[in-house]
C-alpha cells in the first residue's frame, strides 16, 4: 500500500507559496483560502502514518516541518487557556473557536509526536486537550461538551476526541489528572449520550444519531485505556463498540473520506491490541474499494470510496483517502 503515497508528491497543486500554507482548494481564490483544521487534519495524519510506517529521517522531517506549520492555528489569545482556531494565523483576531477543531489537531499532533518524539509536539497535544476539557465542558448546564465557545449546543465530535486524546496523554505521562479527566469525559457519554437501541454513541443528549467517527474515537478510547491501565473491561467495550458499529456501518456505507477514515484508523487501533483479524478484514475491504473507486481520471483520489463525487478537489478529500492507505501500510496484519 505504502507506494500508493506517492499521491502527496501532487501536493503541490495545494500549495500556496504566497502565504506557506496548503489551500482548502487549489484553485478556488477568496479572503480565506487557505486549509481549515478539518482540511489539514487528513493530511497531517497522511504524513505521519507515512512515517510511522517508514520512519526515515525524510519521511520524519516531513511529519515535523508539517507540525511546526499547523501550529499557525494555536490562538493563544482564548480565555482561560489558548486554544486550536479552524483557520492559521487568527491570534489577536478572534476569541472563537470549534472544540472539534482543536480535537482534531491535539489527535494529530500527539500522532505527530509518536513519529517524531519531539516533546514540542506533546505540549501541543497536550495544549489542545486542556482547551477542550477547561474551556469546552458544559459545568454549568449539566456537563458534556460544548460544540464552539458560544456554546451554541453539546455535541460528541469534540468530546470523542478528547477523550481519546487524554487517555494517549496519559499513557504517555502517567499523569492522574489526565486519566480523571478522561473518564469523567466518557462517563457523562455513557449516561447521556448513549443510544441503547444501537448499543453506540449518539451525537449529545439531546440528538440520538450516531456517527461512524465519533465511534472510532470511542473505539480509539477505550483501547487506549485499556492499554495504559490495564483494565481489561475497557477492552471489552471497545469490542463491543466495534462490532455495534460494525452493523451500523455496513461494507456498503459510505459518508465521507474525511470522516469514514477516522472509524477505520482506530478500527486498526484495536486490532492492533485484541488481533482480530475481524477488524483489519474490514478497514482492508474499505482501502481497496478506495483504491477500485476513488481515483479520477488524472489519478488523484479526490472520489468518495463508491466512485460518487466527493468534492471538487478539496484538499481533505484527496488527504483523508491517502491517509487511510498510510494507515494500512503503518498496520501489517499480525502473522498467523
Amino acid at each position: 500500500m505504502l507506494p500508493r503515497l506517492r499521491q502527496l508528491r501532487r501536493r503541490r497543486r495545494w500549495w500556496n507559496a504566497g502565504l506557506a500554507w496548503y489551500d482548502k482548494y487549489p484553485t478556488v481564490p477568496g479572503d480565506l483560502p487557505l486549509a481549515t483544521a478539518w482540511d489539514a487534519f487528513p493530511l497531517f495524519e497522511a504524513y505521519t502514518a507515512i512515517a510511522l510506517a517508514d520512519p526515515s529521517p525524510a519521511n520524519v522531517a516531513a511529519v515535523t516541518d508539517f507540525a511546526v506549520g499547523a501550529e499557525r492555528y494555536w490562538n493563544p489569545d482564548m480565555y482561560p487557556v489558548g486554544g486550536f482556531t479552524f483557520y492559521p494565523d487568527l491570534a489577536g483576531k478572534t476569541n472563537s473557536a470549534f472544540f472539534d477543531d482543536t480535537g482534531w489537531l491535539g489527535v494529530a499532533f500527539f500522532d505527530a509526536y509518536r513519529a517524531t518524539k519531539d516533546p514540542r509536539f506533546l505540549h501541543d497535544a497536550i495544549r489542545a486537550f486542556r482547551f477542550i476539557d477547561i474551556v469546552g465542558w458544559a459545568g454549568d448546564s449539566g456537563g458534556g461538551i460544548w460544540w464552539d465557545t458560544d456554546h451554541q449546543y453539546k455535541t460528541a465530535e469534540p468530546l470523542a476526541a478528547a477523550a481519546l486524546l487524554g487517555g494517549e496523554i496519559y499513557q504517555q505521562t502517567h499523569i492522574k489528572w489526565y486519566l480523571k479527566e478522561t473518564k469523567k469525559l466518557l462517563a457523562w457519554a455513557d449516561k447521556h449520550a448513549w443510544n441503547s437501541a444501537r448499543g453506540l454513541y449518539a451525537r449529545s443528549d439531546t440528538s440520538d444519531t450516531v456517527m461512524n467517527y465519533v465511534e472510532g474515537m470511542m473505539i480509539g478510547a477505550q483501547t487506549m485505556l485499556c492499554r495504559a491501565t490495564r483494565d481489561l473491561s475497557r477492552c471489552i467495550r471497545a469490542e463491543q463498540l466495534a462490532r455495534a458499529a460494525a452493523i451500523a456501518f455496513p461494507s456498503d456505507y459510505h459518508w465521507a473520506p474525511e470522516t469514514d477514515v477516522i472509524y477505520l484508523r482506530w478500527m486498526l487501533d484495536l486490532y492492533a491490541k485484541d488481533h482480530n483479524a475481524r477488524w483489519y478484514a474490514l478497514v482492508d475491504a474499505k482501502a481497496q474499494q478506495a483504491l477500485t473507486n476513488a481515483k479520477d481520471v488524472r489519478g488523484l483520489y479526490t472520489k468518495r470510496w463508491d466512485g460518487q463525487l466527493a468534492s471538487n478537489d478539496r484538499l481533505l478529500t484527496i488527504a483523508a483517502t491517502t491517509s487511510l492507505f498510510g494507515w494500512m501500510a503503518a498496520s501489517a496484519p499480525a502473522p498467523h
